[in-house]
């Protein structure tokens, strides 16, 4: 199946660039009814005019106008339909985002509320037309997911509880389906950073930054190293940081190894500073970001949610966000961008966040970027959730074409071309 690359969320059309586009398309109708007007006129003034040739022009006239009224009529219905589509966009986005809202900031949600109501009695289909668009969204967020057995999600949950009685895991579950796959823009992980040894394991200079989406993935750490941070110098002299954190590296918990589930636990579950959240935040450090440094993030599955974390909690000026497989989604500031890459049929990219908000999030540029099938009907969806089915993803949305994809590429070749200098560092964690 090709790649899919949209808006984010559950409405992936502006409804302010929709208006815009019905009031084009009523000016239009406006311009072929004055001239379908013009061309009446005209044959009322040649119709007493005598002549057969004169007459065959006069019938073609007031064709002409009549086919210039049935198109502006047409056109008219058109931009009519636009419109009221346009409020309905708008309207279950504002009953998304209120809903987003309801959990942490219930002021701002009902701020929504007037405009709401306001919505609901200008159409008498509209509310019915919105619920429908987020009832899809809905479906499709998570298609595929349950079309083969997970059973590897289950070995997942049961292996990352060590033998917890299943009743300890309903919590876990009842979350999937409320706010545990979403992280609010502000938010704070709760707790003391758990103890963590953190050392470099290479320091080297690299040929320039990263130009395509393939390639941000690509310089993920692997071996040894957990988390790489790139400190990048730019033209003016000006410092700034892209932190790459990979995902789980054992289901074992309470061992050395920080990336474990017991820190997949600590920070979907209990929004708690996980060991390898700490590491993440200690190799940053130790590479010379300090709070406020601008610092963007790659992250795949648990690094997903971790590079959310750092995200939100305003430690450091993030522009842009980029997770693939994450069990979480950010919900980032209007001037942040979030590429969001995800399978339908990834039990933990699309299972943990419930297909993720269907408000919109982050800036205009942001973007999610799913393929379907990606399990490759194998005998368990798990498959859909390993990274070589999202390099697979990726490198088709860079040929894509999309216009979104190409507009981030000229961002990420604008960067590059700015930037003198680039020192990875990769780092290992280990728990004491």
């Amino acid at each position: 199946m090709s790649v899919e690359i949209t808006g984010g969320g559950a409405i992936a059309v502006d409804p302010y660039e929709m208006r815009a586009v019905a009031d084009r398309m009523a000016a239009t109708v406006a311009r072929l009814s004055a001239a379908a007007d013009d061309l009446r006129r005209a044959h009322h003034s040649l119709s007493s005019t005598r002549g057969a040739g004169i007459r065959v022009v006069v019938d073609g006239l007031w064709a002409a106008a009549q086919r210039l009224t049935d198109e502006a009529n047409e056109l008219a219905d058109d931009a009519r339909g636009t419109a009221t589509m346009a409020d309905a966009f708008e309207l279950a986005d504002l009953r998304s985002e209120q809903q987003l809202l309801a959990v942490e900031r219930p002021v701002e949600a009902a701020q929504l509320q007037d405009r709401i109501d306001e919505l609901v009695a200008s159409h008498p289909a509209l509310d019915a037309m919105a619920l429908q668009l987020t009832a899809a969204w809905e479906r499709s967020s998570v298609a595929g997911m349950l079309d083969a057995p997970v059973d590897r999600l289950v070995e997942v949950l049961l292996d990352s509880a060590m033998g917890v009685p299943l009743w300890l895991l309903t919590p876990l579950l009842a979350r999937v389906t409320t706010s545990a796959g979403t992280i609010m823009n502000g938010t704070r992980l709760s707790g003391v950073a758990p103890p963590v040894l953190v050392r470099p394991v290479s320091t080297k200079r690299i040929d320039g930054a990263a130009t395509t989406l393939a390639q941000l993935t690509k310089r993920l750490p692997g071996g040894d190293a957990q988390v790489a941070v790139e400190k990048r110098t730019h033209a003016d002299g000006a410092v700034s940081f892209v932190a790459y954190v990979d995902g789980t590296r054992t289901l074992r918990s309470g061992f050395e190894e920080p990336w474990d589930s017991g820190s997949n636990w600590d920070l979907y579950v209990d929004r708690e500073q996980s060991a390898a959240y700490a590491a993440t935040m200690e190799a940053l450090r130790q590479a010379g970001a300090e709070p406020g440094s601008h610092v963007d993030l790659v992250g795949y599955s648990q690094g997903g949610a971790i590079a959310a974390a750092v995200a939100v909690s305003g430690v450091y000026s993030t522009s842009r966000v980029m997770t693939v497989g994450s069990p979480t989604v950010p919900v980032l500031g209007a001037e942040q961008t979030l590429i969001r890459v995800v399978h339908p049929d990834d039990p933990v990219g699309a299972g943990l966040t419930s297909g993720a908000p269907a408000a919109s999030i982050g800036s205009s540029d942001s973007m999610t970027i799913s393929r379907g099938d990606a399990s490759d009907w194998k005998p368990s969806t798990f498959g859909a959730h390993f990274r070589d089915a999202y390099d697979e993803t990726l490198a088709r949305a860079d040929a894509s074409g999309d216009v979104r994809v190409e507009r981030m590429h000229e961002t990420l070749r604008s960067e590059a071309d700015d930037i003198v200098a680039v020192e990875r560092t990769e780092f290992h964690a280990t728990r004491p």
